[in-house]
């Protein structure tokens, strides 16, 4: 009886998760095993940034992770709706009805190719950066690394033989994604990008930048090729901008991003920002989205669940409520294409919160007593310690659990860190700083309730 009311509700999501699509390809949950791999900086080949499930280049060719047995499971997945745990993060949305949110649907415009080989590949290679982001870690941040005085145990390099498997590859791309770091800081990436315009001119190359390199190199580069620019600015005020983005000059990113626009307009490609709503700027974000339906700019956010008091999902119920109430009275004028892009994310975004809200209200009326929540910290810190089989990271294990909020230690939890792979538990706890395993723990936690 359990399992068909649950495949009943499952039936009647993937009805209303379909309708929601733009796309008219709609036979599978997610088109990214299909046609899309992402490159971490750790090695890892994912056919996203939400995918944790990792598969290392110093372990298998590039071929034969893209046509292996395990990315053929996934496939067959996604095509009946078996949602796999690596997949939480779209998943957990999914389940909840908010579709808007769904990392997933930003993967319906790939047109697969008929011989197999993926569309999109998406670049994160290094964590050279030249900023200390508050929401950022030292994951994505070498100067947040230097300042942390933290180095990683392992470091994965990308060297000659990755970029001739590449060569393969690289002409049936239509579209290639470049994030950091800084990506005008990260030496390959040129490499990469002359390569792309050697074997593949019509490729499109996506960057998401901070905004604060523009030189020659950068405008020859982008004056070669098919270069799409998203800035990560964040706020437009000039001290809100120093709280977030330390190390940056508002005033020169804003020169740089005229700079960016400029070129894009003169192109043909499309210019655009991405902001992450924080408890920091959360009362700008309408005012952003005016200016960028103003000034023409396509806008986007990131869904931000980590350093998890920043976030907006950690915000008192009644604060939270505030906020929702403060984005429901605001109303936009709806002109043109762009703004009604930019309306339909700022509503996915008070979607969200409204999804967050509840999840919050729900998850306060079934926080464990204190017993129950030492007793699951001492369960999960010893599942963790196994995994790892180092008895000087029990330290580091045991601050980190600590310092999870109560309302996320849960059964689930210990249920899904008593499914991940052992090797990448380990990574984890020999690569981070505990600041960053702890984020990367919250977010791990939040996701699969």
């Amino acid at each position: 009886m359990f399992k068909f009311l649950l495949n009943r509700k499952l039936k009647k999501l993937r009805k209303a998760y379909n309708l929601s699509r733009n796309s008219d390809d709609r036979k599978f949950f997610c088109k990214a095993p299909f046609g899309a791999l992402r490159f971490h900086r750790n090695g890892g080949v994912q056919v996203c940034c939400h995918h944790i499930d990792y598969h290392f280049l110093k372990d298998f060719s590039l071929k034969s992770i893209w046509f292996g047995k395990e990315m053929q499971t996934l496939r067959k997945q996604m095509l009946f709706y078996e949602i796999p745990d690596s997949c939480n993060f779209c998943s957990s949305l999914f389940f909840q009805g908010d579709f808007g949110n769904v990392a997933a649907l930003s993967f319906d415009y790939l047109e697969l190719n008929k011989n197999g080989y993926p569309v999109l590949m998406d670049f994160s290679l290094s964590n050279t950066c030249n900023l200390a982001c508050v929401m950022c870690d030292a994951s994505l941040s070498s100067r947040i690394q230097k300042e942390r005085n933290y180095e990683p145990e392992e470091k994965f390099v990308y060297d000659i033989n990755f970029l001739k498997q590449l060569d393969e590859f690289i002409p049936f791309l239509k579209y290639a994604v470049f994030t950091g770091g800084e990506p005008f800081l990260i030496n390959i990436y040129y490499s990469l990008w002359e390569r792309m315009i050697q074997l593949n001119p019509e490729i499109i190359i996506n960057v998401t930048t901070n905004g604060t390199i523009f030189n020659q190199k950068v405008v020859d580069i982008l004056n070669s090729g098919r270069f799409n620019i998203t800035v990560s600015i964040d706020s437009f005020d000039l001290q809100t901008y120093s709280k977030i983005r330390k190390g940056a000059i508002l005033g020169e990113t804003l020169k740089n991003i005229e700079e960016f626009e400029r070129i894009c307009k003169e192109r043909g490609t499309k210019f655009s920002i991405t902001v992450c709503p924080m408890r920091i700027n959360v009362k700008e974000i309408p005012e952003i989205i005016k200016k960028c339906n103003e000034k023409q700019w396509i806008f986007n956010y990131n869904i931000v669940l980590k350093p998890w008091n920043l976030a907006l999902w950690s915000l008192p119920v009644s604060e939270l409520h505030d906020i929702i109430n403060f984005y429901e009275k605001f109303i936009f004028d709806n002109n043109n294409e762009v703004s009604q892009q930019n309306i339909q994310k700022f509503n996915n975004l008070l979607n969200l919160l409204k999804v967050w809200h509840n999840k919050i209200i729900n998850l306060n009326q079934s926080v464990p007593n204190k017993y129950q929540l030492e007793v699951l910290r001492q369960d999960i810190c010893k599942i963790i310690d196994i995994k790892v089989s180092d008895s000087a990271k029990t330290k580091i294990i045991k601050g980190v659990l600590d310092s999870i909020p109560d309302i996320l230690i849960t059964d689930n939890l210990k249920k899904y860190i008593i499914g991940l792979d052992d090797y990448f538990v380990k990574f984890e706890f020999s690569n981070y700083d505990q600041e960053t395993i702890l984020d990367h723990f919250i977010i791990v936690a939040f996701n699969f309730l």
